[in-house]
């Protein structure tokens, strides 16, 4: 998911060509192959779920003497590229906040075949808040309180069709367009509220969403979307 996303997102921010996409992506391959090579526990820079384990791959890179070396070889190439990843991931505020919308797409869908449980990314639902500005998308006027982990207003993700309709779809749910930022008390509100109250707010939510889902490859009429979450 992050390898399509992390595409489209260095061709708009970049305006750069499909060869030049191209090698981006050659250099943070050859990445996860020394990573692999080495037995570090995630071999993938595309499937990293959070800040966290991103951060720990670039110390690890920083301080390894064969990927230095071959950086230095290679003419930094393949720390820029992981570096353009690392803006897009971690960094891009501006972007988060003005164009995420920019990167709604068809993304394939994936199960982890360990837990038989749909894969789910962190990250993409961090950016989704950024793209809210922490802002409660059923009333921008609720307040909570400021987090201890990005000093924002404290807010939560929460995937307008769940999760666990995916098997439903044909492609990834687990995308910007679907992922709506709550304050705690809606977010509850959509799980465990009444039928009249959480049919009101998704009801008002499908409608803000709707464009964007389809634009993501979710295309749902708002009769069978109330179905799917019992309104």
């Amino acid at each position: 998911m992050l390898l399509e996303y992390f595409k489209k997102y260095i061709k708009i921010s970049r305006n750069v060509s499909d060869s030049t996409v191209d090698h981006y992506i050659t250099a943070i391959n050859t990445i996860n192959a020394l990573l692999a090579k080495n037995n570090y526990p995630l071999k993938n820079v595309f499937s990293v779920s959070s800040h966290e384990e991103l951060n720990d791959i670039k110390d690890y890179l920083n301080t390894n003497e064969e990927f230095i070396k071959k950086d230095t070889v290679g003419h930094r190439m393949y720390s820029v590229a992981f570096n353009h990843f690392y803006m897009f991931a971690c960094e891009d505020k501006d972007f988060y906040t003005q164009k995420l919308d920019k990167l709604d797409m068809v993304i394939p869908k994936k199960i982890i075949a360990i837990s038989n449980t749909w894969n789910r990314n962190k990250l993409i639902s961090a950016q989704a808040l950024e793209f809210a500005h922490y802002q409660c998308e059923c009333d921008n006027e609720h307040k909570t309180f400021v987090a201890a982990s990005n000093g924002k207003q404290y807010m939560e993700g929460h995937h307008l069709i769940p999760m666990k309709f995916q098997k439903d779809f044909s492609s990834s749910i687990d995308v910007y367009a679907n992922i709506i930022c709550l304050c705690p008390i809606c977010h509850r509100l959509l799980h465990y509220g009444t039928s009249k109250e959480k049919g009101y707010n998704a009801d008002r939510l499908f409608d803000v969403r709707k464009n964007r889902l389809i634009n993501s490859g979710i295309d749902i009429s708002r009769s069978d979307f109330k179905q799917l979450i019992g309104v």
